[in-house]
C-alpha cells in the first residue's frame, strides 16, 4: 500500500474513482475536499485500487480483482468497518481475512425534512438533571479515560484539530460529561453526527436534547447534519428528530 497525497490533482482522480460509489456518509466528500481521511493506493503513479480510511471506516474504489488491490484489502487491520463500495470489494475482503468480516445492516436518512421549530421543542426536554455545554478546551478536559467513547473523533488529526474544526455539545451531570452529540466528520457540505450517552443515563431525553441542539446549529449555518444509523436506538432517535428514512444498506465489520 502506498500513501496517496490529497493534493488537487489526486483529489480529482479520487473524485473520478468514487463517482459511481454509494454515498452513505460524508467520508468520501471529506477526502475529495482534502479536509479529512487518508487514502492508500496500489501504485501512486497510476492507481487502479483505492482505499479511503476515516477512523475505522474503510471505502474502496477501482478494480478489486488485481493482485495489488487484493493487497490493499489484505493489509487492513481490525477493528475496521468496511463500507459499501463497488462490486466485488466486500466479497474479496471476506475471502482474504482469517477473521471473517461480519455483515450487518445500517440505515441511511435524509436531513431535508428537519424542522427548526420541532428541534427547538426537543432541545428543551429532558427528564434528568444536568445541562448542555459546548465541547471546548475546558469541557473536553473533563472526559476521563473510561469515557473516551463519548467522542468518536478518531478521524480528526488530534483533539486540538477537533476543537478547531469540529463542533458539538456535552450533557454535564455533576460536572462530568455523561453524553455527547458532535461532528465525527466535517466538510463544506456538512457534518457527520455522532451520539453517545452513558448506559446508566439513557432513556432520559439526553440524546434527544443534545442532538436537537447540534442539528439547530447546522440548520442555522446551512450545513447538512448527516445521520447514519447502525442500531434500532439510532433509527428511533433519527425519526424522532425529523429525519426521513432512505433505506438500509450492508456494511461489514472486521473485528479483532
Amino acid at each position: 500500500m502506498k500513501p496517496f497525497p490529497l493534493n488537487e490533482a489526486n483529489r480529482s482522480l479520487l473524485a473520478e474513482a468514487f463517482a459511481d460509489g454509494q454515498r452513505v456518509d460524508l467520508a468520501i466528500d471529506c477526502a475529495i475536499e482534502g479536509t479529512m481521511g487518508t487514502v492508500l493506493v496500489d501504485q501512486p503513479e497510476a492507481p487502479t485500487g483505492f482505499l479511503l480510511r476515516a477512523g475505522i471506516f474503510h471505502y474502496f474504489a477501482g478494480n478489486p480483482d488485481s493482485a495489488a488491490s487484493r493487497g490493499l484489502i489484505a493489509a487492513i487491520e481490525p477493528p475496521a468497518l468496511l463500507m459499501p463500495s463497488g462490486p466485488g470489494w466486500l466479497e474479496v475482503a471476506y475471502t482474504l481475512h482469517r477473521e471473517r468480516p461480519y455483515f450487518h445492516t445500517r440505515y441511511s436518512f435524509s436531513a431535508d425534512s428537519l424542522a427548526a421549530d420541532h428541534l427547538h421543542r426537543l432541545a428543551s426536554r429532558s427528564s434528568t438533571t444536568g445541562h448542555v455545554a459546548p465541547i471546548d478546551a475546558t469541557t473536553i478536559g473533563l472526559v476521563g479515560e473510561p469515557e473516551r467513547d463519548l467522542l468518536a473523533i478518531d478521524a480528526f488529526d488530534s483533539t486540538a484539530d477537533f476543537l478547531q474544526r469540529g463542533r458539538g455539545y456535552f450533557w454535564l451531570a455533576g460536572g462530568q460529561p455523561v453524553g455527547a452529540a458532535h461532528a465525527s466528520l466535517v466538510c463544506s457540505k456538512g457534518i457527520e453526527v455522532s451520539i453517545f450517552v452513558q448506559s446508566r443515563q439513557r432513556r432520559r431525553g439526553i440524546a434527544t436534547a443534545l442532538a436537537a441542539r447540534l442539528l439547530l446549529d447546522c440548520l442555522d449555518e446551512g450545513l447538512e447534519p448527516h445521520w447514519d444509523a447502525a442500531n434500532s436506538e439510532s433509527i428511533g432517535l433519527a425519526k424522532k428528530l425529523g429525519y426521513q428514512p432512505l433505506g438500509p444498506y450492508e456494511a461489514a465489520y472486521l473485528g479483532t
